[in-house]
């Protein structure tokens, strides 16, 4: 089975990207949503950063504060880094264990992982999809999102840039095109990937 990273920065388009491929019949997963499952009250993972951070990152009824957290994290790279070493290890185990389920013979999967080049995990696949936007678009996109400049600035400047990302890139979606240029790219690719290869 072909495993394809779907990787790049926040706010550039990923998951808009991952279910436009959704739609032409392609098997995906998110290591966020994954991150979500693996991070609910009672988990191993919920203990964990318990223990490491303390109560102050908990809500009245016990689950995670999201925000919270975000706002450490982009703000602290010292957080950020003891935050990342706990969370990457049980999450690449939860994607693998998710892979192997999927059914005997699936030709392909895509992963939606956006710290895949800053946690060098890109060699764990066989391809690289980098989705790009402008900077300015990013931010236009935060704010419109609710997140104040300040913040987006924040997680921007937290994050590697997606031009050095690129250069891991087997193709490039560029999302800061029209919708319609964005499908265009999309089904060129899923071409490439299947067509081409035989396997659909």
């Amino acid at each position: 089975m072909q495993r394809i990273a779907v990787t790049g920065g926040v706010a550039e388009g990923k998951t808009t990207v991952l279910r436009m491929f959704e739609s032409l019949g392609a098997t995906t997963l998110s290591s966020d949503r994954i991150a979500a499952t693996l991070l609910l009250p009672g988990t191993d993972l919920w203990r964990e950063l318990i223990q490491e951070f303390g109560q102050a990152i908990l809500e009245a009824d016990g689950a995670l504060a999201r925000e919270r957290l975000a706002q450490l994290a982009f703000s602290d790279a010292r957080f950020r880094r003891r935050l990342n070493r706990l969370m990457h290890p049980p999450v690449v185990h939860a994607l693998e264990t998710q892979v192997n389920r999927l059914e005997p013979g699936s030709p392909l999967v895509l992963i939606e992982v956006p710290l895949l080049i800053e946690t060098a995990l890109q060699g764990w696949f066989d391809s690289v999809i980098v989705v790009q936007a402008t900077p300015a678009l990013q931010r236009r996109r935060l704010l419109e999102r609710g997140v104040p400049m300040a913040r987006a600035r924040q997680m921007m400047r937290a994050q590697l840039p997606t031009r050095c990302k690129v250069a891991f890139a087997d193709w490039v979606i560029r999302t800061h095109r029209p919708l319609q240029q964005v499908e265009q790219q999309v089904r060129r690719i899923w071409r490439a990937l299947t067509e081409s290869r035989g396997v659909y």
